[in-house]
């Protein structure tokens, strides 16, 4: 996990949680949001991430209190030089289960991620590959009004790699009362 994003989003977890008794949860519904990925591929033995810009896109439908459905788009990151250049990417549908405290949301995420690479290495052609995979993660996050902020771990593997990503997040989202 590239440490300088882990201190963000330990900061910034942090701010949310010393603001939030001034604020006002939202109420349950409907939505959307983005925020900044970094993504570690797990390969064995060795670790390696793709680009340290990535990002994430999210809609959600929260029916109750303790629970939410959502989808996310996250881009895993790429990298190139002169002889090969990889893309990675993957959409994920998982059911999230909260527990609030005042403002706060604590969160497990457990669901399915589709993940898509695509590689070229010069004078061999491209090739792409993608699957299906199960995923989990947790999070923390803060609403005030219709805005909310959140810190999020999530994990999933590329079996028919035998690679394990790990993303961490940092997203706003915006809730339609």
């Amino acid at each position: 996990m590239n440490m300088k994003f882990a201190a963000i989003a330990a900061l910034g977890a942090l701010s949310l949680a010393a603001i939030a008794p001034q604020a006002a949860a939202a109420d349950n519904g409907l939505y959307l949001g983005a925020g900044i990925t970094t993504s570690k591929f797990d390969l064995g033995s060795a670790s390696d991430s793709l680009d340290d810009n990535s990002f994430k896109l999210i809609i959600g439908f929260r029916p109750l209190d303790w629970l939410a459905l959502e989808a996310n788009y996250i881009d895993l990151g790429s990298q190139s030089d002169s002889e090969a250049s990889l893309d990675a990417k993957a959409t994920t549908v998982s059911a999230l289960f909260l527990k609030e405290f005042a403002v706060i949301d604590l969160y497990a995420r457990v669901g399915m991620a589709n993940w898509k690479l695509d590689a070229s290495v010069t004078g061999f052609g491209s090739a792409s590959d993608d699957g299906w995979d199960p995923t989990y993660g947790v999070g923390i996050g803060a609403h005030f009004g219709s805005i909310g902020l959140r810190a999020e771990y999530e994990r999933f593997s590329m079996n028919d790699y035998d690679t394990d990503v790990n993303t961490v997040s940092l997203s706003f989202t915006y809730t339609f009362l």
